[in-house]
């Protein structure tokens, strides 16, 4: 049996603290490259863009543990580990959110994995809203469910979709079948070090 979409709360779109640049991702399923995305941003903002900057994780995917053991890193603690201009946090429940809104960055990447039922009010804040989609087409199904169940969300024909290594053709079959622009994120063996063509992309969309 075919399973119904799930319903996502009609929200305004209110944002935090106007003075604070934040930027959400949800993915629509797991292994989309939601993480892999926030890195790119992350180091486009700190090291291209020399931008104090907070990567938090919003989910319980434990990526960032993962990630924290992948690579050097000149500050480290239990729940945050840092390099250059950008800190990234572990394990992010929803009541520490705004606590590290108050703190002293000038960009927040909020990284909600799949787990977007439960924060969709957080999401919804941030002042741009980037959803992260799948190019299998096994998996596009999920994606049309989502955009079904988030018509009526004030401001969603404003969000952002991605879509990590897809070819030109998939990103303008998908916009011509949804009314929405999508995005290719280019392939970056080093999620470090972004190439030019990346760095296009995000000055485009963020400045």
């Amino acid at each position: 049996m075919k399973r119904k979409p799930m319903l996502l709360k009609k929200l305004t779109a209110g944002t935090y603290h106007t003075d604070k640049k934040t930027i959400g991702l949800i993915g629509i399923n797991r292994g989309v490259g939601v993480t892999y995305t926030g890195m790119l941003l992350a180091n486009y903002f700190g090291s291209e863009k020399r931008i104090r900057t907070a990567y938090l994780e919003c989910n319980n995917h434990m990526d960032f543990s993962r990630l924290q053991e992948a690579y050097e890193w000149s500050t480290e603690d239990d729940n945050s580990f840092s390099l250059d201009k950008v800190t990234y946090y572990k394990q992010v429940s929803a009541n520490r959110i705004s606590e590290i809104l108050c703190d002293d960055y000038d960009y927040y990447i909020l990284d909600f994995g799949t787990d977007y039922s439960d924060y969709m009010d957080e999401f919804i804040r941030c002042s741009n809203k980037i959803i992260i989609c799948d190019s299998a087409i096994w998996n596009q199904s999920r994606l049309f469910s989502f955009l079904e169940a988030a018509v009526d969300i004030k401001g969603s024909r404003y969000w952002i979709h991605m879509i990590p290594y897809a070819k030109r053709g998939l990103v303008n079959k998908l916009s011509n079948k949804t009314g929405k622009s999508f995005y290719k994120i280019p392939y970056e063996p080093d999620p470090t070090l972004l190439s030019r063509e990346t760095h296009k992309l995000f000055h485009f969309l963020f400045g």
